[in-house]
């Protein structure tokens, strides 16, 4: 089994929420983000705009997602409406 079968209850025990985590991992996801603006830029340039294409424009490049996998439609979707932010 993975992680806590307690989970919540624990943390509540403890004393502790998720805020610290969640604000920590999106921190992570903007940093991860504003690093590949540039690229994502760059891909735009050449003319490629659809989610498709920039997925398959990453990919070609060998860039990994943020956890390590393949660009898809929708990650590349999550990374533009960041991106806005």
């Amino acid at each position: 089994m993975l992680g806590n079968p307690d989970g919540a209850a624990a943390l509540k025990r403890a004393g502790k929420r998720n805020v610290d985590a969640v604000v920590t991992i999106k921190g992570n996801a903007d940093a991860f983000a504003s690093d590949l603006r540039p690229i994502i830029l760059a891909i735009a340039q050449e003319g490629i705009v659809s989610l498709g294409g920039i997925a398959k424009a990453l990919n070609d490049r060998q860039i990994a997602t943020a956890r390590g996998g393949v660009w898809q439609k929708t990650t590349v979707s999550n990374l533009l409406a960041r991106l806005k932010d």
